[in-house]
């Protein structure tokens, strides 16, 4: 069912960009006017390409709330692409509307910023309410056995299954990119991060569904179940079976062979070789 999502456009010192209308409080923008001075007091969570920090909200009515900041830094043509495209913290910000919309769990959107220079993209930011008690399921996959790894692979593949049947498509739809929290009643809920690769489609084929499940670390002897599940029990359709395994198998040669690279990079730049 969707879901009614308000937004405000706003300009705060050198940014532009949008808030959540319902957390349009004057002591949270007074916060994120200064997005960068807001990450470097949180809790740096990660550190690469893009920076993940939790950060605390205060509002005028002294509530205080718990976030995640994500900052984007551009570079070379990711920077020179934002002459014409959005960019990454305005794809995120769009991908959790679409989320938000299309009643798929991710994290509550709450504002994204940037800063532009030369019409390019120089900085950009994007904010959600930070979960509590939830996980990666990359960890629950070396964690579980049995029938509770059992039950986590069935609910997994039911929620994907609805989000494929919304035209939801995760492009790198990972282990690292699905949390998993209690839902209060005993049971699982997940959420959809990285919501700047998020897509919305009028139709996912079964080409693009297989595809698209291949980058989960599920277990080896738990895929068959999984695909199962995905199917709400029913018998798998062989093109679909077929295509996963394929595009499994691609896809975990490619990650050896990358891994490998690095390996013999590293043994260069060390000298051992």
């Amino acid at each position: 069912m969707a879901a009614a999502f308000k937004e405000k456009a706003v300009a705060l010192g050198g940014f532009r960009g949008a808030v959540a209308l319902d957390r349009l409080d004057p002591g949270f923008l007074n916060a994120l006017s200064e997005p960068l001075l807001l990450m470097k007091e949180g809790a740096l969570l990660h550190s690469g390409r893009n920076r993940l920090a939790a950060v605390s909200l205060k509002a005028s009515s002294g509530r205080v709330g718990e976030a995640v900041l994500k900052q984007f830094n551009p570079r070379g043509v990711d920077r020179l692409k934002t002459l014409i495209l959005p960019s990454k913290a305005r794809k995120a910000w769009r991908g959790a509307k679409a989320l938000v919309q299309k009643g798929v769990p991710t994290p509550f959107p709450l504002a994204y910023l940037e800063r532009k220079k030369a019409g390019l993209t120089a900085e950009g930011y994007y904010l959600a309410e930070k979960i509590s008690n939830a996980q990666e399921v990359r960890h629950l996959f070396r964690s579980l056995e049995g029938r509770e790894l059992a039950e986590l692979l069935r609910t997994l593949a039911v929620f994907l299954k609805e989000a494929h049947n919304k035209g939801v498509l995760h492009k790198d739809l990972s282990d690292g990119n699905i949390l998993a929290g209690s839902d209060g009643r005993g049971g699982t809920i997940f959420y959809l991060l990285d919501t700047n690769r998020v897509r919305v489609r009028k139709r996912i084929g079964l080409m693009r569904a297989a595809g698209n499940l291949v980058r989960l670390g599920i277990p080896p002897p738990g895929q068959p179940a999984f695909l199962a599940y995905y199917w709400g029990g029913r018998s798998v359709p062989r093109f679909f079976a077929f295509w996963y395994r394929l595009r499994k198998k691609w896809y975990t040669g490619l990650v050896g062979l990358k891994k490998a690279l690095r390996l013999k990079m590293l043994v260069r730049k060390l000298g051992l070789q």
